[in-house]
This record gives structure tokens, C-alpha cells and sequence, in this order.
């Protein structure tokens, strides 16, 4: 064999080791917290903390991040304008009618992406809540780090308004289970799978415990924090889920934006995650970390949330390594199954109520052409009850009826896996 052959042998080796020596991933998620509205409708300091946002993304340089909130969609024209020579990949996962506010940034190359909305998003009726006109999405990106797939979700589930008595309990759950099949159905073949965002869940809740679960996913703050996944310390009760000390990210004491109330006892809830699996390559978390807190040299913060860096080591080299002890997947889903047949028995009570209201107003209507006095004034009250009658009429036939019919698909699609 020749001289030459021998070094190009060789060389070929040195080539095959480098591409196969592990590779880090930095990324990071934050509820940005950005309505574009004037204050107090809006947030406060919005276009500044943006442009602090930006700086530290640039300074960090991590490989990716996932952004929620951010509503307007020039809003992130402008901050993949002042990122682009870190981030020259970006993407906006635009819904409804305000936008998602879903977005994602990164230094790799994105090679495709998918967005699904959630099939419920709380009520239109609802406008001081506002959930339904973002039409709340899941976004997934596929990147190529180096010869590696990586497929990275971002997201941003339904608030939580009232846990005494949570309305949407029935949509958040329903959207967690959707969250769940979405990454099991789409991460087949990926090397890596990481997912991010705002779940507006706690560790305990059983919406989360259900993506968990079903999407075989790990939990990297609790990993990283000596909580495992199989511990179950997050089922004996909200007091062992909160605190700045247990991964809080919104209503900690120590942000800027939290309300007076919420400043003097500690009750910070975790709800922004960072959640991953292995696929055809091993993943290793080596930190998972509060960050995006206060700004520096400065008294406000970045968001009313702090962000969640985690990164990762990826070798392609040893088999995935999964240890962990899941929760049993019956009881969940039996309990989820419970909370959305509760949704869909409240619909039908809804439909009703709907359809009384539109009958009171056809009879005000109707009752107020027997009056002859005041005509301007009359004529304003049945413009208006007649507008109320056509959205209750609607809400009943048709808002109520789409409901219903997400509520009995994500129903039908738990029991389906149940009985297997």
C-alpha cells in the first residue's frame, strides 16, 4: 500500500472522529411579556426591554431560543432585525388574530417547520382574557446542527386565570394531551427533541404530568435540580411546587413586575419549562438555570417571567439512556378524560344559557316596539339587542357546538389509548 493511500486513510479517520465528537447545545426560552398595547392594557416597558432582550441575546450567543408573547409581529421583525448577525435563522409561528406570539431564533439552519393550533383556545366572548384571539400554537423547528436533526418545539398554553375555579381546566388539559401526541407523532426520526415555553402549568398539575408522560419527555430543571422525574414530591401539594428555591419563573418577589401582593410571600410558580428526549442520539443535560431576571444596572426585569437556559450535550456516538420510572399512564389519562367530559357537560348547560339570553333579548325587542317615547333612544337599545341576540344565537349554535366536538375528539382520542 502506498504512502499516499495510508494518509488519506488516515485522514478519512481524523475526519470521521471530528464529526463524531459530542456536540454542546445552548438554548433558551422566555415569556417575553410584549402587548403592544398603550399601558395598562399593554406591558410596561415593552420596546426597552426588547431592546435589552436583544443585547443579551447577542452577548449569550446561545444556539437557540424560543420566545412567547411576543404579539406583534413587528415587534419580532424588529428583534430578528437587531439579532440577525447571531441569529441569521429565526421564525414566526403566526395564529389567530393577534399572532401566536410564538417565535423562534437560532444560529443553525432551519430546514422546516410546522405549526399547530390548539383545537380550543378559551372563548371568543372572553375579550379580558384574550387567549382565544391568539389562537395559542405549538411551533416546531427542524434544525441541522452539524450532521445532527434537532427537532425544538416552542409554546404557550392557556392561562390559568382561577385555580379555585379554573374555566379552562377542560381546554389547558385538552391542549396538554394535543402538545403530547404532536411531539410523540412529529419526533419520530428526529436525533434530538427539546420543548420549550410557557405551559402555564405547575410541576403537580395533570396536564403537565400528562405531556410527560405521553410524550416520554424529562423535565431538565428537575433533573438538573435532584428531583427526578419518578419522585412524585410535585403530588403532595402546591407548597413543594412553588418557591424562588424550587425553578419559580412567574410572581417571584424578586421581579420587577409582580404585584405588590405577591411581593411579600414567596408563591412563584414554575410554569416555564425546558423538556427533552433523546432520539437516534444520546442527549445529556449538563446545567438547566434560572436566567433573564433583572436587567443589569437597572431596577426593572426583562419580563414579568424569568427565562430557563439549559444546555446540553449531544453524542452521537452512545445509545439513548433512559432510566427514568414514568408515571402510570391510567390513572392520567382517566383523570383527564373526567376533566373534559366535565367540559363538555358545562357546554351543554352553556348552549342553553346562550339560547335563553337570545330569547330575553328577541322579547325586550319586540316588547319595545309597543314604546313611543324616547324613538332615538329606543332605536340604540334594539340596535344593541339585536347585536347580543345574533352573537348569543351564534355562540350557542356554533361556538359552543365547535367546543364540544374539540372536547369529544381529545376524548375519544384518550380513551382510544386507554383501551389499548
Amino acid at each position: 500500500m502506498s504512502g499516499e493511500s495510508v494518509a488519506r486513510r488516515e485522514s478519512f479517520s481524523m475526519f470521521q472522529r471530528e464529526l463524531k465528537e459530542p456536540i454542546e447545545l445552548r438554548i433558551v426560552t422566555l415569556n417575553a411579556w410584549c402587548l403592544p398595547q398603550p399601558w395598562p392594557i399593554g406591558s410596561a416597558d415593552r420596546l426597552k426591554r426588547l431592546e435589552k432582550i436583544a443585547d443579551y441575546m447577542i452577548e449569550e450567543s446561545f444556539d437557540i431560543v424560543g420566545l412567547q408573547e411576543l404579539w406583534s409581529y413587528y415587534d419580532f421583525v424588529r428583534l430578528s432585525e437587531q439579532v440577525s448577525g447571531a441569529y441569521p435563522f429565526f421564525h414566526y409561528f403566526h395564529s389567530g388574530f393577534t399572532g401566536s406570539g410564538v417565535c423562534v431564533f437560532s444560529k443553525h439552519s432551519i430546514t422546516s417547520t410546522l405549526t399547530h393550533r390548539y383545537s380550543l383556545n378559551g372563548f371568543a366572548h372572553h375579550i379580558h382574557r384574550g387567549d382565544w384571539f391568539g389562537g395559542k400554537v405549538v411551533g416546531l423547528v427542524e434544525l441541522e446542527v452539524g450532521d445532527i436533526r434537532v427537532n425544538f418545539y416552542s409554546t404557550h398554553l392557556h392561562a390559568e386565570y382561577d385555580r379555585e375555579n379554573d374555566l379552562y381546566l377542560p381546554h389547558r388539559t385538552s391542549q396538554s394531551f394535543e402538545l403530547s401526541q404532536f411531539v410523540r407523532h412529529t419526533a419520530r426520526g428526529a436525533d434530538v427533541v427539546i420543548v420549550t415555553g410557557d405551559l402555564n402549568m405547575e410541576p403537580c398539575d395533570l396536564g403537565f404530568r400528562l405531556i410527560l408522560t405521553q410524550a416520554k419527555l424529562f423535565d431538565a430543571w428537575r433533573m438538573s435540580h435532584e428531583v427526578g422525574v419518578g419522585d412524585g414530591d410535585e403530588l403532595e401539594g402546591l407548597n413543594k411546587c412553588r418557591g424562588i428555591g424550587r425553578g419559580g419563573t412567574c410572581d417571584r418577589p424578586d421581579n420587577s413586575y409582580t404585584k405588590k401582593a405577591l411581593k411579600d410571600v414567596d408563591e412563584s410558580k414554575r410554569i416555564d419549562y425546558v423538556l427533552f428526549k433523546s432520539g437516534r442520539c444520546n442527549v445529556k443535560l449538563e446545567e438547566c438555570e434560572i436566567t433573564l431576571n433583572q436587567i443589569p444596572n437597572d431596577t426593572i426585569c426583562y419580563s414579568d417571567h424569568v427565562g430557563l437556559y439549559a444546555r446540553f450535550t449531544i453524542d452521537s456516538n452512545t445509545k439513548r439512556q433512559e432510566s427514568v420510572n414514568w408515571e402510570p399512564n391510567r390513572p392520567l389519562l382517566i383523570e383527564a378524560i373526567g376533566i373534559v367530559s366535565g367540559g363538555e357537560r358545562r357546554a351543554r348547560y352553556d348552549r342553553m344559557f346562550f339560547f335563553a339570553l337570545a330569547a330575553i333579548c328577541l322579547i325586550l325587542i319586540l316588547g319595545s316596539l309597543f314604546l313611543e317615547f324616547f324613538p332615538l333612544f329606543l332605536a340604540v337599545v334594539r340596535f344593541i339587542l339585536t347585536v347580543l341576540a345574533v352573537f348569543y344565537v351564534w355562540q350557542g349554535l356554533i361556538g359552543l357546538t365547535l367546543e364540544r366536538k374539540a372536547l369529544k375528539a381529545a376524548k375519544q382520542s384518550m380513551q382510544q389509548i386507554l383501551n389499548n
